[in-house]
């Protein structure tokens, strides 16, 4: 597999946001750069991330990126006085690869779907960037104002990033000492050739207030999940991503994450998206022995997809033995990491049934989720 490292652009100064800093404003109780870092933290196809920002927010990206749990961040540089000068810098710290991109920090909504899209694209093209039709009539202008003609609309495009590029096509833009708005224009300058993939309505980029939902808009959707699993000889237990020293472990056809299994079914509930069971099937080859915490992030992408995040789980595993309680702190990291939320909107509590119920026969788990979608007209 190619490796690919992507480049945030978060450095410029939020001029036309009317005092607020456009890259921690909160979407659904997150920073808009985090949903965009997030985004490709998830993304398999991609292992490095360097973000150029100012350096006054440098230290807050750092200490939210380890609230996310995010591991894929390398490095923050200071963004330059250009956005290509941002791209230097943070060029200048990838580790060899062989696809870069570059996204917008203030792009919160890309999908999982089109940064595979413009990966795959890239690497089959040696550059590829989201582009979208035109709705409107587009006219040109004159130096008084008035109306210098009406280009065809049907040929024009309005283009998005993520733009990706073969690595040594994009080291041969960065040392060209050219500057562009766009990388796209900045290898049209030196004659490489860009093809246009199929972009996405949604991917808006955060340029006025008016961009930012409204929160007094906000919905939420509450959904309860509940999961068993039998004690068995020959299995690890693996509870909440965690491998728990044991002499047993839970039966299923995954790794039989009764945690994480209930965490999935309280969000799929919540949207009304049916159960585990209907999305990743007991009888299906690909889910033998499967890590839960993957499926999660999964669900994850389905869920914000969908216009919605995580605001809050709360959960309780019910088990007589072993003792939890050790491990409840990574359980909770781990979660959160899956489902694109801090630690600080995921419970999770051990208790027993005090030797009735399951008594010792296998473990139980139980979550209610609370997901919240602030709606602005781009879901």
């Amino acid at each position: 597999m190619m490796k690919t490292n992507v480049l945030i652009l978060a450095g410029g100064s939020s001029s036309r946001m009317n005092g607020i800093n456009k890259q921690f404003a909160l979407i659904g109780g997150i920073p808009v750069i985090i949903k965009s870092i997030l985004a490709f933290e998830h993304c398999p196809l991609v292992s490095d991330i360097i973000a150029a920002v100012r350096e006054c927010d440098a230290d807050r990206l750092a200490a939210l990126c380890g609230e996310y749990g995010i591991t894929k961040l390398k490095k923050t540089v200071p963004g330059g006085d250009t956005r290509t000068e941002s791209a230097r810098r943070a060029f200048a710290e990838c580790d060899d690869c062989d696809i870069i991109i570059v996204h917008d920090g203030a792009r919160p909504y890309v999908s999982a779907a089109l940064i595979e899209r413009v990966i795959n694209a890239a690497a089959a093209h040696g550059a590829a960037i989201p582009a979208l039709p035109l709705k409107d009539t587009v006219k040109f202008t004159d130096e008084k104002g008035f109306s210098a003609g009406t280009p065809d609309r049907a040929a024009l495009r309005a283009v998005q990033t993520p733009q990706a590029f073969l690595c040594s096509q994009y080291r041969e833009m960065m040392l060209s000492g050219k500057d562009a708005t766009d990388d796209a224009g900045l290898a049209e300058m030196l004659g490489m050739p860009v093809f246009l993939t199929e972009g996405d309505p949604r991917n808006i980029k955060i340029t006025t207030p008016d961009d930012l939902p409204k929160e007094k808009n906000s919905m939420f959707r509450i959904g309860h999940g509940y999961d068993v699993h039998l004690l068995t000889e020959g299995r690890k237990l693996i509870i909440g991503g965690v491998d728990i020293p044991f002499d047993l472990g839970l039966l299923g056809h995954s790794d039989a994450d009764v945690l994480v299994h209930a965490v999935m079914d309280a969000m799929l509930g919540a949207l009304a998206l049916g159960d585990i069971g209907r999305h990743f099937p007991d009888n299906d080859p690909q889910y033998k022995g499967a890590d839960s915490i993957g499926l999660l992030r999964r669900v994850t992408e389905m869920i914000h997809e969908r216009g919605y995040s995580v605001s809050n789980l709360d959960c309780t595993i019910n088990a007589e033995k072993p003792k939890l309680a050790p491990y409840t702190a990574q359980m909770r990291s781990n979660i959160a990491a899956a489902c694109g939320c801090s630690e600080s909107q995921v419970s999770v509590k051990a208790t027993t049934e005090e030797g009735l119920g399951l008594a010792g026969k296998g473990i139980g788990s139980v979550c209610v989720c609370l997901l919240s979608s602030c709606q602005s007209g781009m879901f």
